[in-house]
């Protein structure tokens, strides 16, 4: 149970977070961000990530390592607050809106790179573009007004447009 825990607790549980707007380290440069992501999870139990292994699910990074973080694109920056919350040990990957305000080429390279990391790590996404999401998912929850009020396989919502509309109210 993670309720109520401080950051540092939840960290040390396992559970990495990609929080809306990124929110890296911009005066560090992309090293400094990936090592301070690993600081608090060393012993967590769950799959360990060293960077090699992020690199192989963001290549784009690998060359950008002495770069500050705040002269990064917005998908650069995304790749990196990814690759920084799984820098440890990590048992869960939540993000927060991860496509947000990313050019559709990084869209692309982002979904792809989250599709093949599903495989190894499970990931919780909160996200308001339903087809890439429902694209992503095995399962899908729908929250209104802070209850769930579906639940289920998210491949009948992305295929099935009256379904949407009678769970989602679009």
């Amino acid at each position: 149970m993670i309720s109520g825990r401080a950051p540092e607790h939840v960290a040390r549980a396992g559970v990495g977070l990609v929080p809306q707007g990124r929110r890296l380290f911009s005066g560090l440069t992309v090293a400094e961000n990936l090592r301070l992501g690993g600081l608090s999870r060393g012993g967590a139990g769950g799959v360990h990530w060293g960077e090699e292994r992020i690199f192989g699910y963001f290549p784009r990074i690998r060359d950008k390592l002495a770069t500050r973080a705040d002269a990064l694109s917005g998908g650069e920056q995304q790749m990196v607050a990814i690759a920084r919350a799984l820098s440890g040990n990590v048992q869960i990957l939540l993000l927060d809106e991860p496509f947000e305000g990313l050019a559709p080429a990084l869209v692309e390279e982002v979904f792809k790179s989250l599709d093949q990391l599903r495989k190894e790590i499970p990931i919780l996404i909160i996200e308001h573009d339903l087809d890439l999401v429902l694209a992503l998912a095995d399962r899908a929850y729908v929250l209104d007004r802070g209850r769930i009020s579906h639940e289920g396989p998210a491949a009948p919502l992305l295929a099935d447009l009256e379904l949407r509309r009678k769970v989602l109210w679009v």
